[in-house]
């Protein structure tokens, strides 16, 4: 029995919805007030959610609803302001014409000047006792939904305390308050006093629609009616957490508001820090019943407690690239975070120790909002798999798009390898539980209004947890405003600051590799080592082809030639590059406003034939036949939502044109399933970064050569050109080809950047050199042909660039020395390992990437670690001038090995998946337009046209093999210099020790196959032995087996078979276990 809440007391405030309930529901009346009904948040979500209520008959029979605003209106204009959201919301959740007019015919609507007038609110309170007046019923209770701003709260409260609320022992009188709660604590404690000073908390149901998300309200049966779940989730099996909100958009409009907020305020503070609560809290004594409110409530104010106060250095702050750029925006100098990634730690013995991420941002590369815990590394698997890579399991509950909950777990690779791939085990709450059925899952609005009228308040938030709330962010939030703290850039449809994956990555490792396949209720990574034909048998796919839809055609003289999807700067540069070369480009983004920033582009730069598509039906059927689209948008899963989308519209013998840094195995993936369908698909690498993009990049194309040929006259016109070797374009070979050079050029790229870095530090810490004077020794490096480059030319502007912020000295010298990276070296890296191919310049430099990420720990060995007597002396001007030249010539022999290795990857994967890529075309494309363009590529190419299946570049008679000759007593001279005075240069050493490696015949392999032999009997082959034959040593009394004991003669046996051992185990590479 429900007490009356005017005394401030409610003894059944979390009854559950039982037949008493259900019964009470019934028979009483309600009257429901939505204060603020002519703005968005009520047209969009308020009353869409009263409406399914009211068509699921889980409103009282007796309800009516009146919308109260400063807007004049009558109740048949306000009846038609929200009849379209409705009917858009009975598209997706149900409810037919009739239902909603019946609903409407039961809303009325109140104007007054103010939200706090109170001769408005008595013309309201008239109403409403009217109505009751009517009614038999014995309990009459009132809702009030303030779908306004909070600075609106305390007078709208005061006038609905003084002549709107109920009376009567069982009436009960509720106000459902929106987000957010104020700005900061102390704005916080004001408003909180004001609605305090006239309701109990009982009367209040502090709304965050997180708490009503069909996977948060899951997380209670999935913690706690799990034995599996709840024994590992401790700080024993768990490596970190990450809570994640994305948009896909900007302000678009709303820039104003926003501003005033920013994302820390707007998500992070309430949403995620409320799903966070509910993640970490332990059980609470009840989870349904009377007493579950307190109980939860409780159990998550103990969270707050023990988080560790927010920190700014546990932040990295972004803001999106034209953010200010929105009209509404006053302050365009403004440092509002649009991003924010935040460490949080949590004391407890639970969670001490395990780093929890807070991520949200806008204008991102996709519209997600998850929970993701990653487990810790599977014991010994290192071992256990010789060193295959083993990703770690992770648990995802997907809260939007399309909520789900998977468990990414290690299986098999298809076929004959035994590597560790990520699927999912997984459960899609549509396919699940509403696959054909009419019904669908309730939104979170309609389940929290729900439990407002059923008086559960354990999915609301109480004044204690957001007081500690503020308590906790208040200091941070004062401090980027008061210090005018200045968030890094990043660009519109990315990942977000580059930095905040190098953050990240020092806790959490993320599997590029792994890709979640939309389309399927399962998905499936590819190996990295699967070749074509194993790919296509891995790839999970549909059984019954997508449904085509008709695109939205247009008039054949309108046709463009090309489109593209994808508008950060990379695309609207390639489109804008396509457009200058006189060919009509249709363009096309998930977010609207890039089209039209495109648009204007074209416009403001020469009026270029660019035609802006807001969706894909229209850009599909703006284009000529056979319909070629190229997609610039991130790796992985925003690839396959566009090809899925793309697809759809498109026709036998269509082209689509992957641009981005992918990984070869996806394309492949891609191309089989695309082919079923009668699409052609390639696989472009781009290179040139964004100047590039827009003045003609490297373009790396694999896959059908009749796809190519038709792209083609695009290409060659839109690629670098050089004057003596053309475009700097051409056919590769089958899909993945072209991936697979981009992917070892960016290695390459890797290793020439580390090489360069290496001579610069040399200068710089032994030699003393100054900024300007390396930067003068690199441009007369660079007027020669063995180190004129891009990077060297690059390195000679930042090395000269005098620091943006107005302090002493150049920008490079206040540059953090943490190096990110997007993953295509370790790609490099990987496929080398599974190639069976030194590349260990490549290696040393994505080493050197991963050493530098560990800033904290370095700065702490300096302090510890000795190194060799630090010397003061000056170098005399001849000895630098001769160690210069020695650097010379290691930075031009360690260059050579470094395109040498690349070279020798991109053959062994040729001729392992039948590819027959030119090597000589891969130096001639590379020739201009890319980030590797130099003069030494010429020679390359030379080499490679003399002899096409020429071993290793070293090898090269023309020149190479002479030069390394020259230059290698100089290359040891600085290795042992550098070595002698502490200085790492593992770039420059790894290519000197591939070098010597190379050139010996013999090398002390002969002894690890010995050892090989010894502990595993894995048998080896002998010098003074021309056959084949596999021979094995019983090297000591413990070898022997009874069963092919050798004579006495000899310990040595030819045409060895391994005895089946009986009572032992054989784990690779020898180990035996009795």
């Amino acid at each position: 029995m429900m007490s009356n809440p005017n005394n401030g007391t409610n003894n059944n405030n979390d009854n559950d919805f039982d037949e008493h309930t259900n019964e009470v529901l019934r028979t009483s009346s309600l009257s429901i007030v939505v204060v603020g009904a002519s703005g968005d948040l009520a047209k969009k979500k308020t009353y869409p959610s009263l409406f399914a209520l009211f068509k699921d008959k889980l409103l009282p029979s007796n309800t009516k609803l009146w919308g109260y605003a400063r807007s004049k209106s009558t109740d048949a204009d306000f009846r038609n302001k929200i009849r379209p959201y409705l009917e858009e919301s009975a598209k997706k959740a149900g409810g037919t014409p009739a239902q909603i007019t019946s609903f409407l015919d039961s809303c009325f609507y109140q104007s007054g000047p103010s939200y706090g007038d109170i001769p408005s609110y008595r013309a309201l309170s008239k109403s409403i006792q009217e109505y009751e007046a009517s009614l038999t019923k014995n309990q009459k209770n009132r809702l009030f939904y303030f779908a306004i701003p909070p600075n609106v709260f305390g007078e709208t409260g005061v006038a609905i305390k003084q002549t709107c609320m109920t009376s009567g022992k069982n009436n009960w009188t509720r106000l459902i308050v929106e987000k957010p709660f104020g700005r900061d604590l102390e704005s916080f404690e004001e408003l909180n006093a004001t609605l305090s000073k006239h309701f109990h908390e009982e009367h209040l149901y502090r709304i965050d629609h997180y708490l009503g998300k069909e996977m948060v309200q899951n997380l209670h049966v999935l913690r706690f009616a799990n034995t599996w779940f709840e024994r590992c989730w401790n700080a024993d099996n768990i490596q970190c957490v990450l809570l994640t909100f994305k948009e896909p958009f900007g302000t678009e409009g709303r820039g104003g508001y926003f501003d005033q907020y920013g994302i820390i305020r707007d998500i992070l503070q309430n949403h995620l820090l409320q799903v966070l609560t509910l993640m970490c809290m332990e059980a609470p004594s009840v989870l349904e019943g009377p007493r579950a409110g307190k109980a939860i409530r409780d159990a998550k104010v103990a969270v707050l407690n023990a988080i560790v106060p927010i920190e700014l250095e546990d932040c990295v702050l972004g803001q999106y690239e034209g953010y200010a750029d929105d009209p509404t925006i006053t302050n365009k100098q403004t440092n509002c975070p649009t991003y924010c990634l935040m460490k949080v730690k949590i004391r407890t013995p639970r969670w001490q120790g395990v780093p929890i991420f807070l991520r949200a941002g806008k204008a991102m590369n996709e519209k997600k909002a998850e929970m993701r815990i990653q487990f810790k590394d599977a014991p010994a698997s290192e071992y256990l798999f010789q060193g295959l890579d083993c990703p770690r399991n992770e648990l995802v509950m997907r809260l939007q798009p399309n909520e789900a909950v998977y468990m990414k777990t290690n299986v098999k690779s298809p076929g004959f390898t035994a590597q560790p791939i990520q699927t999912e085990l997984e459960v899609n709450y549509d396919a699940r539980f509403f696959k054909g059925s009419a019904k669908c899952n309730p939104d979170a609005y309609t389940r929290l209004i729900f439990d407002v009228l059923r008086g559960k308040q354990s999915a609301f938030v109480r004044d204690d947890e957001l007081r500690r709330a503020w308590e906790l962010f208040t200091p941070v939030l004062h401090r980027i405003e008061n210090e005018n703290i200045q968030p890094q850039i990043y660009k519109q449809g990315s990942r977000g600051p580059d930095s905040a994956d190098t953050f990240l990555s020092q806790y959490y490792k993320r599997n590029e590799q792994y890709v979640y396949n939309t389309n399927t209720p399962e998905s499936s990574s590819i190996p990295k080592s699967v070749s074509t034909d194993t790919v296509k048998t891995a790839n999970i796919v549909s059984s019954s082809k997508p449904t085509k839809k008709k695109p939205i055609l247009k008039n054949k003289k309108d046709l463009c030639d090309i489109g593209l999807m994808g508008l950060a700067v990379m695309g609207q540069n390639f489109a804008l590059n396509m457009a200058d070369h006189g060919f009509r480009v249709a363009v096309g983004n998930r977010s609207p406003a890039k089209v039209t920033t495109t648009v204007e582009r074209a416009k403001a730069e020469g009026n270029l034939p660019i035609v802006g598509c807001m969706s894909v039906a229209e850009l599909i059927g703006s284009l000529k036949k056979p319909r070629r689209v190229v997609i610039l948008v991130q790796a992985g899963k925003p690839v396959d939502d566009t090809i899925a989308q793309l697809s759809q519209y498109m026709e036998k013998d269509d082209i689509i044109i992957d641009g981005g840094n992918e990984w070869y195995p996806n394309s492949v993936r891609r191309a089989a399933t695309l082919k079923e369908e009668g699409i052609r698909f390639l696989g472009m690498g781009i290179s040139g970064g964004e100047e590039g993009a827009r003045y003609g990049p490297a373009l790396m194309p694999g896959g059908p050569r009749s796809a190519y040929e038709a792209c083609a006259k695009i290409f060659e016109k839109c690629a670098a050109t050089t004057k003596a070797y053309g475009p700097c374009t051409g056919y590769l070979g089958p899909i993945g080809s072209g991936n697979y050079v981009k992917m070892v050029h960016n290695g390459i790229e890797y290793g020439d950047m580390q090489l360069i870095a290496e001579v610069y530090d040399v200068c710089k810490s032994l030699l003393r050199m100054s900024n300007a004077e390396i930067a003068a020794t690199f441009l007369s490096w660079n007027t020669g042909d063995e180190l004129n480059s891009y990077l060297m030319e690059i390195t000679c502007t930042i090395l000269k660039k005098d620091d943006d912020r107005g302090r002493r000295g150049q920008v490079l010298d206040y540059i953090l020395d943490k190096t990110g990276m997007k993953g295509t070296g370790r790609w490099t890296v990987q496929e080398a390992a599974e190639r069976s191919v030194p590349i260990p310049t490549i290696t040393a430099a994505l080493d050197g990437r991963f050493l530098s990420g560990r800033k904290e720990e370095r700065v702490e060995a300096e302090l510890a670690l000795n190194g060799p007597a630090s010397s003061n002396e000056k170098v005399s001007s001849s000895t630098r001038a001769r160690i210069l030249e020695d650097l010379r010539q290691a930075l031009f022999a360690s260059k050579v090995c470094s395109y040498a290795q690349g070279m020798s990857l991109i053959q062994t994967a040729s001729a392992e998946f039948d590819w027959n890529i030119p090597l000589a075309e891969c130096a001639r494309i590379w020739m201009g337009g890319c980030i590797i363009r130099a003069k030494l590529l010429l020679p390359i190419l030379k080499a490679y046209e003399s002899n096409p299946t020429l071993n290793n570049l070293m090898m090269d008679p023309l020149y190479f093999r002479n030069a390394l000759n020259k230059s290698q007593n100089a290359w040891r001279r600085v290795v042992a210099y550098a070595v002698t005075h502490g200085i790492a240069v593992p770039a420059i050493g790894a290519s000197l020790t591939y070098y010597d490696s190379y050139r010996r015949g013999r090398l002390p392999a002969n002894l690890t196959q010995a050892q090989r032999d010894y502990f595993g009997s894995h048998t080896y082959k002998r010098t003074d032995n021309t056959s084949d034959e596999a021979c094995h040593t019983i090297w000591s009394d413990t070898h022997y087996d009874k069963s092919n004991k050798p004579s006495s003669s000899s310990k040595t046996t030819k045409k060895y078979n391994k005895p089946s051992y009986s009572s032992e185990f054989e784990l690779d590479d020898g180990e035996m276990l009795a």
